[in-house]
This record gives structure tokens, C-alpha cells and sequence, in this order.
């Protein structure tokens, strides 16, 4: 097949958006397809990352006004020389100046936050009727994208968890920490609740554990404030020059528990999901639709309870061994030969 990615997200640039719609192009290519990428990013930034593939990337970067436009007429131009089967969409942003001919099928992706600001209903009803499917990120995007926009019920979707699996990476070397966090260092991602919960282990069960977090973000600041005023500056390493494989092979433990604000959700939880490749177990909340990313390799706790996380930690420290092997099985579900047959059949469901 002939496929194309229309997309502001993809790699180098990092983020669950990226990983997903980079796999996408990366594992079609790998098995026989011819893929081509339109791309929003700086091309001096890209350039060595792009040398590398083997597919056609071509980068917009341009202002935003003028950007969507140079691309939307690029496309068109394209599509006129070459016969596509399939394009797909990061978001219902990049379809919106999307005018290409019906003769292709169209895929856009949700990830559940694009959706939130009802502001803008008016614009994604219209460009998602562009489209010939839509796939969700888990079941709770699903769910609430029908609430948002009931205008949209008939439109064809199914849900594909996004998560591509390269290997299954079990050590059993001894591990330097007890719990990471691998995420962008925002308050919604729960970092602050972790650190809390280690600061409760401490006093009240004499337990020190060691924590990894992985990431840079608005919440660093405020976060090494935390660890000094608890004084966990033994136990907690902040680390932004490493990447996250090398983190979950010396840690036992990931934790997310995300919490859910007013104009930002949790779709789903692709490093869950990472984390158990490596044989990590996930303490994750029930926030938006962060559960879906674990299964019986974990546990899912309420948002915000410090207590609850707390007794979850202690008890995936007892039951490692076992929750271990459970998140090795679950990240077989994920290999990246099963998930990009997902997306590529979608019209076969």
C-alpha cells in the first residue's frame, strides 16, 4: 500500500503523539509499504533523525498561518502525482486544512485532550466529517468524544490502544531503584504524590526506597523543593540525560498517578505499557483512561490518595516477582508486528 502520514507530531521531537505516528510510519515501512510523511518541525532539527529512515519525510516550518497552508498545497500537489490508499491524521487539527480527494480513506486520531475545548466544536465537527474513520486511544477517549460531539455518533471509529512494543527487555539485574516515573514534569502527571507516599513509607514503615524520575518540565522546580523539604535528596534522582529504557532496566516499579484537571486528561498511558516490556509492574490512577494501560500487572488506585498509594506500593514490592511476569505477558499484546497490523486493518473490523 501507499500511505501516507499527515501530522504536526512525529519524531525527533518526543511525546505519546510522536511515538505513535513515527511507529506508524516506521513499522509500515518495515514490512513492504511505501510510506511518505508531512511533518510540522524545524528541518535543521530534523535532519539527521529523517536521514536516517527509509521513507520520505518532508518538513513544514514555516509560521502557523503560513505553515497550513504551504502544507495543505503541498499535499494536494502530491496527491495529484501519486495514488494513495490510506493518510493518516494525528489529530482533527491537521485535517482541518486538509483538502485532498475523496478517492482515499482518511484515519484521524484522538487522544481525548484535542476534543476538550467545546470553544473550537464548531471546527472539529467540521473536520472530522473529512474523514472516513476515527481511532480512539482507549475506551474512555471513546466515551467521552461521543459525549462531546454526540453530532459524530455515525461516524465509523474502533478503539486502538497505541502502544508499540520493539522488544521484550526482562533483566534480572539487580535494580538501582525501587519506583521511577518516566513523564513530562507536569502536576497532572502525580509526581508530587509519589513523593509524598515515600516520605509516609518512611516515617511509618521505615521503608527508604529509591525513586528515578525521568523528564524536564513546569513542575521541576517545585518538585526539587519537595524532595528537600521532606529530605529525600538520598532518595530521589532527578534525570533528564538518559533515555527511558535505560531507566526501567534499573528500576522494579513504574508509578503514575495522574490526576485529572480542567483542560487536560490522560487518553491513555503509553509508558505504562513500556514500563512492562522491560517487566515492570504500574501503580497508575484512575484518571481518564490511564487504567486501560495496565491489566493485571498492577493496580489502579483513586486520584489523589496518598494513603491508597502508599499500601500499593508496599504491596507491589511483596508481589514482584509474580506482577512481573504478568507485565512481560502484557507487553506481548503490544509487539510492534501485532500493533501496526491494528492500524493498517482498521477498515478490515
Amino acid at each position: 500500500m501507499n500511505i501516507l502520514i499527515y501530522t504536526q507530531c512525529f519524531a525527533p521531537k518526543l511525546g505519546g503523539i510522536e511515538s505513535v505516528m513515527t511507529n506508524i510510519a516506521t513499522q509500515s515501512s518495515k514490512i513492504g509499504h511505501s510510506v511518505s510523511v508531512l511533518a510540522d518541525g524545524s528541518k535543521s532539527k530534523s535532519s539527521s533523525f529523517d536521514s536516517q529512515q527509509n521513507f520520505e519525510i518532508k518538513r513544514f516550518d514555516q509560521i502557523k498561518f503560513f505553515r497550513n497552508k504551504i502544507k495543505s498545497s503541498f499535499a494536494n500537489d502530491l496527491l495529484k502525482n501519486k495514488n494513495f490508499d490510506l493518510v493518516f491524521f494525528d489529530s482533527w487539527k491537521s485535517i482541518e486544512h486538509f483538502n485532498g480527494t475523496n478517492q482515499i480513506k482518511k484515519i484521524c486520531l484522538i487522544h481525548g485532550n484535542e476534543i476538550l475545548n467545546l470553544k473550537k466544536k464548531e471546527r472539529i465537527i467540521k473536520s472530522l466529517k473529512k474523514v472516513d474513520k476515527v481511532l480512539f486511544n482507549s475506551n474512555f477517549t471513546k466515551n467521552l468524544f461521543h459525549k462531546q460531539l454526540p453530532e459524530l455518533s455515525d461516524l465509523p471509529s474502533m478503539v486502538i490502544f497505541p502502544a508499540f512494543i520493539e522488544n521484550i527487555n526482562y533483566t534480572d539485574d539487580e535494580k538501582k531503584y525501587d519506583l521511577c516515573t518516566i513523564a513530562r514534569l507536569e502536576y497532572r502527571k502525580g509526581h508530587h504524590l509519589v513523593l509524598e507516599a515515600l516520605t509516609k513509607l518512611k516515617k511509618e514503615k521505615n521503608l527508604i526506597l529509591t525513586y528515578a524520575i525521568l523528564g524536564d518540565g513546569p513542575e521541576l522546580s517545585k518538585l526539587k523543593d519537595l524532595v528537600v523539604k521532606n529530605n529525600l535528596l538520598h532518595q530521589v534522582n532527578f534525570i533528564n540525560d538518559t533515555n527511558s529504557s535505560d531507566v526501567y532496566k534499573q528500576s522494579k516499579i513504574h508509578v503514575m498517578p495522574t490526576i485529572t484537571t480542567p483542560d487536560s486528561i490522560e487518553g491513555f498511558g503509553i509508558s505504562n505499557v513500556e514500563a512492562a516490556s522491560f517487566g515492570l509492574p504500574s501503580i497508575v490512577s484512575s484518571s481518564g483512561g490511564t487504567p486501560e494501560s495496565i491489566d493485571q500487572n498492577g493496580y489502579v488506585i483513586n486520584e489523589n490518595d496518598i494513603n491508597e498509594l502508599s499500601n500499593k506500593i508496599s504491596l507491589t514490592l511483596e508481589n514482584y516477582a509474580e506482577l512481573s511476569k504478568k507485565s512481560l505477558l502484557f507487553a506481548k499484546n503490544f509487539e510492534k508486528n501485532i500493533k501496526i497490523k491494528e492500524y493498517l486493518n482498521c477498515f478490515n473490523d
